[in-house]
This record gives C-alpha cells, structure tokens and sequence, in this order.
C-alpha cells in the first residue's frame, strides 16, 4: 500500500527496502528445520523421561491437532498483514504499538535463547556421541578419550560459538544463501530419515539388543537394563496406553517440536506469491514435519524395543551411576544406532546430523528474528540504523548482525550456566505461548476493533465468516484454549529438577518487564523528538 502522509514522520522510510525473494519452497525450508526434522533421534529419550506414562507414538499426533488452529490463526494473519515482523505487526495495530512491542521482543529474546540452549549439543551430543561409537566400533581409545575430551566445558563452548558464528554470518551474508541452506538440509534431512528407517528396520530389535550386549562396554545388558528400569524407577513394561491424561500433556509439550510453524509469517513481506506459499510453509510444513516424525518416532521405539527405551530414558534422566553409554548424555537413537549398524559411515551420517540440525536451526532463526528487530526500527521503536537493508545481500545487515552477537552472549550463559539455560529453554517455551495467546486475543477481536482494516482487506480469506463469526475469531478462540492447556502442561513436570516458578519469575517475567521498560523510555525519547509512536495502531507498514 501507498505510504500516507504521517509515514515520513512515523516510519524509518517511505519503503522497507526487502524485495519478495522468497519462494514456497524457501519458505517452508525455514518452518521444517526451525522445528528441527532430526531432532526426533531425541524423542526415545525425552518423552520416557519427562512423561513416563505416555504414549510416544501418539505425542505428535496430538500435537499436530493442538497445533493447527495457531498455525491457521498465524497464516490468516500473514496474509491479512503481509509485513516483516509479524504478530509484532499485528498486535501493534491492533491494541497498541506497546503492547506489540513488548510481546514480541519477549518472544524474540526468548527464541534467540533457544539458538544458545541447542548449540552446546553440536559438540556434546553429536560429535562427541560420533567419536565414542567410532570408538566403540573400531577399539581406537583416541576416539574415546575425545569423545570425553569433547564433552568437557571449554571444548563445548568453542564448539557453539564457532557454529553460531557462522550460522550469524550465512545470515548476514546474503538471504538468498541463508534461504538455500535451509531449503536444501531439507531435503537432505528426509533422505537422512529415510536412509536411519531403512537401516533401522533391515537390522530390527534383536539385532539391536545382540549388538547392545557386545558393545555397550557396560556392566548391563540389554535385559539388565530393562529390569533395572523397572526395579528402580518403575518404567513402564510396555507400550503405555494411548488415551491418558499423560499423552494430552505430552502430546502438549509435543507441540512443543512443531515451534517454528509460523516462521515465515515474520518475513511474510519477502515471499512471492505470499497468500498461497503462506499455506504452504505454515500448513505444509506442519504436516510434513508431523508425517515424519511420526514414522521416525515408531522406527526407533519399536526398533529398539519400547521396555528399553522406557528404562534407558529413566536411567538418563535420574542419573543412574551404571549407566550404559556415554557418560551424562541422552540415549538419543542417533547415538544408539551403532547397535543397529557397525558401518562407520552411516553412524558418523546419524550422529551429525543431530549436530548439524541445530546450526541450520540457528540460521533459520537468525533470519526469521532478525526480521523483528527490522521491523521494530522501520517503526522508530529501535533506532532506525536496524533497519537499513544492505543493497548487494538484500539482507537487514545490523539487525542480523546484533541477533548472532546476542546468540554467542546466550551461548555463553547456556555454557557456564548450563542448568539455567536448559531449565530456561525448557520452561521458556511458555513464554512463547504467552505471546501466543497474546495474538490469539487479538484475532478474536480482529474484525470488531479494527473493522476498517478487516472489511477494506482484498483477500475475501480474511472477511470470510461461518456462522457469522470470522474465520479468524475462530481460529483465536481455539488457539487460545491450546494455549491455555499447552502452557499448563509445560509446567507440569519437574523438568531439570528446578521449578517452573524459580524460572519464570528469573526468566519468563523479566523478559516481558524489559520490553515493556524499553518501550516506555523509547516512547518518551521520540515524544521530546516530535514523533508520536500511537499514531503507528494507524497505519500499516510500507511495503
């Protein structure tokens, strides 16, 4: 739309200066490995542990249908709204620019975080598990000795600074390459998946345990393990029931993995094309990554055997002091596929990948976040220099640049502060579902606050109603009611054996209270400059 007469004196520029770059297939590159496609190898270990008595198989089938109704909200929006920053954009416009501003820094900080809580697994959890099961599998005692070397603090700290670096620097480079990377670990993370299924399979279960008790290098075997599960943490002797309480609330804390669904709602100004490729990165790509990791999350439950895989867990979680693989480090089914294969190559593929998932999960979110840093100085909330868009990498270069320099801060805190961090990212997330059902409100009461901008809009999408109540007050009124049980389920279990209360009020709550501080002084700033910020619930950005 055309700039009106306030947007000299309200936005940065009369044009964002982004171009639609931005392809379906780029789009929905972002939203499958900001999820983390491979991050399923963890599912064996997480789900046991944090919920005992679920159903794993079930997890992303019921976080699929938790998740549906947010990413219908979140495509409606995006195609109402197609602005960089998105629900920064629309909830600015429409409760008030304050409002939007501290939601949506809370949730980039709170993401951002993420980037630092993951990093750390490049090292410990991928190469770290490559060299001990090349170790293993080929007696070489160098192997091993750097696999422990490799876990160590120091050694895991220059590991994620140096991956998150470059993952900052992809970013910065250009966008057109950021968006390459990721579209294309797509890909290869299917054929990855594809490849651990076929090899999973041709070996089987007995494989896997006959494997287990020659090269655990343990004390236990296979049915030791088993009957110490059992004997000392009581897990489950089987595959636990679908329909229990303890599915719902995994199945919640499974929507968790979809996180990243409505990444590209926040560079929706760059993607051609943007109402169709809107549904299909949010839609597609939800339905992709949930037909995944279903299969692969039944491939290594039953591969390994689901009493194992109930005890392994356990004996992860609580520290069993016998515990039979590396030191400290999840039984993630990527580690574990050396008792599937003695193929260096294919075990070696397995274990990085786990790695590489989370520096291309830094790279898509780098991108997608440093969008609302963009969009927040195109609206003069932050200073204007973060909007400057680079001519030659089409890239918002300052912006990019301070979100992989708050990643290496956070990475540090993630390092030397490991337990906070964890306990951070793993409670965190109900701060990203607060925002959530921030936005959530705010479709609900769309089309009756902001009637101009719902009845003038020229997608009939956004106007349609059933039973004379907007598609998108639908969409809000179930996704609040996700919302609701998604964040009650997070704080449920005693994950980290910290309480969510000690994060919340150390973290979560913190991080709304800044944004909301900032805004105040930054909104003060701009008045003694002449510049009214609450003219911005007025207007729409520029394209």
């Amino acid at each position: 739309m055309a700039a009106s007469k306030a947007t000299g004196s309200i936005f940065a520029r009369d044009a964002t200066g982004l171009v639609k770059q931005i392809s379906g297939l780029d789009a929905l590159g972002m939203v499958v490995t900001q999820m983390g496609l491979l991050y399923v190898f963890n599912v064996v270990a997480f789900t046991p542990a944090f919920y005992p008595t679920a159903n794993p198989l079930a997890v992303p089938l019921v976080g699929v249908l938790l998740v549906l109704p947010i990413a219908g909200m979140y495509i409606l929006f995006s195609i109402a709204m197609p602005r960089s920053g998105g629900d920064y954009v629309w909830t600015s416009r429409v409760f008030s620019p304050g409002i939007g501003f501290t939601t949506n820094f809370a949730l980039t900080l709170i993401v951002v975080s993420v980037v630092a809580s993951v990093a750390p697994w490049i090292g410990d959890w991928s190469i770290a598990q490559m060299f001990y099961d090349l170790g293993i599998l080929q007696h070489n005692s160098s192997y091993l000795s750097l696999s422990s070397y490799l876990q160590g603090t120091a050694p895991t700290f220059e590991i994620a600074v140096i991956f998150v670096v470059i993952a900052g620097v992809v970013v910065i480079a250009s966008s057109r390459l950021a968006a390459r990377v990721v579209k294309y670990w797509a890909f290869l993370s299917i054929a990855i998946g594809i490849i651990f299924v076929a090899v999973v399979l041709s070996a089987g279960s007995s494989t896997f345990a006959s494997n287990f008790n020659s090269l655990s290098g343990s004390n236990m075997t296979y049915n030791q393990v088993i009957a110490t599960g059992q004997s000392q943490y009581g897990t489950y002797n089987g595959v636990p029931t679908v329909f229990s309480y303890a599915t719902l609330y995994a199945g919640a804390l499974g929507l968790l993995g979809y996180l990243g669904f409505n990444s590209s709602a926040y560079f929706a100004g760059e993607v051609r094309q943007n109402r169709r490729n809107q549904v299909i990165a949010q839609f597609g790509g939800t339905m992709l990554y949930a037909a995944f990791v279903t299969l692969l999350i039944a491939v290594e439950y039953f591969g390994e055997g689901p009493k194992f895989v109930n005890a392994m867990a356990a004996l992860w979680y609580n520290g069993y002091g016998n515990y039979p693989y590396l030191a400290g480090t999840p039984p993630l089914a990527s580690g574990l596929s050396m008792f599937w294969t003695q193929n260096a190559g294919l075990v070696a593929l397995f274990t990085l990948s786990f790695g590489l998932t989370a520096f291309v999960m830094d790279v898509s979110i780098f991108f997608t976040f440093a969008r609302n840093l963009f969009a927040w100085s195109f609206d003069r909330v932050v200073p204007t220099a973060f909007a400057t868009v680079n001519s030659r990498t089409r890239t918002p270069i300052y912006a990019a640049s301070l979100m992989m320099v708050v990643g290496v801060i956070y990475t540090y805190i993630a390092t030397y502060r490991s337990s906070f961090l964890a306990d951070l990212f793993s409670y965190g997330t109900a701060g990203e579902f607060i925002v959530f059902t921030i936005v959530s409100i705010a479709a609900i009461v769309y089309p009756y606050r902001r009637k101009d901008l719902f009845s003038s809009s020229s997608e009939s999408i956004i106007r349609r109603k059933i039973g004379g109540i907007p598609l998108i007050t639908i969409f809000g009124i179930l996704s609040l009611g996700v919302c609701l049980v998604t964040i009650y389920a997070i704080i449920l279990p005693q994950i980290g054996h910290t309480s969510f209360w000690s994060v919340a009020l150390e973290g979560i709550v913190p991080t709304f209270i800044i944004g909301a501080v900032l805004y105040a002084i930054i909104w003060v700033i701009r008045r003694s400059q002449g510049i009214n910020l609450g003219l911005l619930q007025k207007e729409i950005p520029p394209e």
